[in-house]
């Protein structure tokens, strides 16, 4: 049943939901990753934004204002792109905004906006998904299963309400990945496209072009993860004050904002009211990923030295998850994080099911099992903050004729 694009799709337009619960238990058909994309765009259109719920909802309500705001100026696209470059405003990620200003010289219709946003997100979100599982073969290994939903998991289709630095994050994991593991050189050019996107990717570019030049050189990239552990405080002043002398003046304004102290103070009262779970399953999450490359590092070196597409993505891994744990100590540095944890768990996943097998890896999937559960039910949680009530329940005619503005977590809460 189900076995052709064409049924997949009604399946979709009766039950958005069913089908992707239906796609995942069939995720070696070839319309699965497509259903995917169909209801992360879904999912954009039947979005509730509430600016005082969760942090990205912040983002998202600006972009729903921007549309609003747009749709009742009359505004050439001249006019448009000397605004973004006036004497107040200077933009390098001019996606998110140029998009906006399309979108609302045909409608301000914030649904229709964050449908498009998801078309986008959808498409590499999906396809890195499913560049695992193609790259696993028809026959993955069932000890992979965990591994590659918590991958799903890491920057989730939920995240569509930050769209500007998620949509980068995957853009640039699209682009790095196929390189390190295949050498597409070609697929280079999204990562770095992903500065347009989100103008931090800056920084994920310079270590990508550290990598390029440096090479693969394992021993000293874990030497550095190791260390990056052990590092508790950084001065931002003295950082900010080092970017601002050394990075193009259209950084500056930004730049200014994420070191100052004013921020870190903001961020650091944001974590002591949040609850419990929200603070430490990302650090579970990181003290699973470092367990893993600890072992493979000794144990399973061999194997990485006499495989060299195995050797760029475990070396690339570690320099990125070094640096990034630098940055995470810098207000807002912490999602780089993120982008980190997508190649790690790229990394893990492609060595479980191609390294020959380990009694000690096979238990340290074992033991991280709950870790890695508990990280998704929390990222679920977190999701209930902007799911919309039609997310789960609706499907694409009846957002047509009814618009319920209620997110999941008012369900729960007003049931429980």
């Amino acid at each position: 049943m189900y076995k052709n694009n064409k049924n997949s799709i009604i399946l979709f337009l009766i039950w958005p939901f069913f089908a992707l619960s239906f796609a995942i238990r069939n995720y070696k058909s070839v319309w699965a990753k497509n259903i995917i994309w169909l209801f992360v765009i879904f999912h954009g259109y039947t979005l509730t934004i509430h600016s005082e719920t969760a942090e990205g909802s912040i983002d998202a309500n600006r972009y729903k204002l921007q549309l609003a705001e747009m749709h009742g100026q009359e505004m050439s696209f001249d006019n448009f792109t000397a605004s973004l470059y006036s004497e107040d405003t200077q933009y390098l990620d001019v996606f998110q905004p140029a998009l906006i200003f399309l979108v609302s010289r045909i409608t301000g219709n914030h649904h229709i906006l964050f449908a498009i946003f998801g078309l986008i997100f959808g498409f590499f979100y999906s396809r890195n998904i499913w560049y695992l599982i193609d790259k696993a073969g028809p026959g993955m290994k069932s000890v992979n299963i965990p591994i590659i939903l918590t991958f799903a998991f890491i920057v989730g289709f939920w995240e569509i309400n930050g769209f500007r630095f998620w949509t980068a994050t995957l853009v640039f994991f699209y682009g790095v990945l196929p390189y390190l593991f295949e050498g597409k050189k070609k697929y280079l050019l999204f990562s770095f496209l992903s500065i347009f996107i989100h103008f931090s990717y800056l920084f994920p570019i310079v270590i990508l072009l550290i990598y390029l030049a440096a090479g693969r050189r394992a021993n000293i990239y874990f030497a550095l993860f190791i260390a990056s552990m052990f590092i508790k405080e950084l001065n931002l002043s003295t950082i900010g004050d080092y970017l601002s002398n050394n990075l193009p003046e259209i950084f500056l304004p930004r730049v200014k904002g994420y070191t100052s102290e004013d921020y870190a103070n903001e961020i650091a009262d944001t974590y002591l009211t949040a609850n419990w779970y929200a603070v430490i399953y990302r650090d579970i999450l990181k003290w699973v990923i470092v367990a893993f490359m600890t072992v493979v590092f000794f144990k399973g070196k061999k194997f990485i030295d006499n495989n060299k597409n195995f050797d760029s993505v475990f070396s690339f891994t570690l320099l990125l998850y070094a640096i990034a744990n630098i940055f995470s100590l810098v207000p807002s540095g912490g999602r780089f994080l993120y982008l980190a944890n997508l190649c790690a768990f790229a990394f893990i996943l492609l060595y479980v099911q191609f390294a020959p097998d380990l009694k000690i890896i096979k238990k340290l999937i074992t033991l991280s099992v709950p870790a890695l559960i508990l990280y998704c039910i929390v990222s679920v949680r977190i999701a209930f903050d902007t799911m919309g009530f039609f997310s789960i329940f609706g499907n694409p005619l009846l957002t047509f004729f009814i618009d319920v503005d209620i997110t999941l977590i008012e369900v729960a809460k007003g049931l429980f």
